[in-house]
């Protein structure tokens, strides 16, 4: 009787190890899946960061490279427009009426009497002769090898006035840029 009753508190002894040993694998596997779902979850919050930075730098990258080719473009429109400035500045016959059209466009608005003299570049003196005289001043003309494509009328006083296409170009560079980028991006975009 004595070995029935020990052997029925060992079954119920056993038994009862069975069931705690039962809930704690339960457990452990509760746990072990908890951490398994947060680490995948970190792991897939780590791979989307990832992911976004990458696509932000690529698409900077993408923008500068963008933003570098549109200024070179632009460049090369000013550059071709300086060449075909100088182009004309050689051409005998082409320039002499526009310099002409330069120093009545330097002297409109202000008193012929002011104007002491008609400065221009080396090459563009016999040229800048003739306008003067068609211009009817009584003016010398003096030349400078840093006026080019145009003139500048020395005042009475210490003033200056520079009309020159060089000087033009200069100017309306910044104001032109964007449409000159328009014209030679924009279109390409609606391709």
């Amino acid at each position: 009787m004595l070995e029935k009753e020990a052997s029925t508190e060992i079954e119920s002894i056993l038994s009862e190890a069975r069931e705690r040993a039962s809930e704690v694998v339960a457990r452990a596997r509760e746990d072990a899946e908890g951490l398994v779902a947060g680490r995948q979850r970190q792991a897939e919050a780590q791979r989307n960061a990832a992911l976004v930075r990458a696509r932000s730098s690529a698409q900077l990258e993408a923008s500068s490279l963008q933003l570098r080719a549109q200024h070179q473009g632009v460049e090369a429109v000013f550059g071709e427009a300086r060449k075909r400035l100088e182009q004309l500045l050689d051409d005998s016959d082409a320039y002499p009426p526009v310099l002409a059209k330069l120093l009545a466009e330097a002297l409109e608005g202000l008193d012929a009497d002011r104007v002491e003299a008609v400065v221009v570049n080396p090459d563009d003196e016999d040229a800048a002769r003739k306008a003067v005289k068609d211009a009817k001043l009584a003016v010398e003309v003096e030349t400078s090898g840093d006026v080019r494509g145009g003139v500048r009328l020395r005042l009475k006083g210490s003033n200056t006035v520079l009309n020159s296409l060089f000087q033009r170009l200069e100017v309306l560079q910044s104001e032109l840029a964007s449409e000159v980028s328009e014209a030679l991006f924009g279109a390409s975009k609606e391709r």
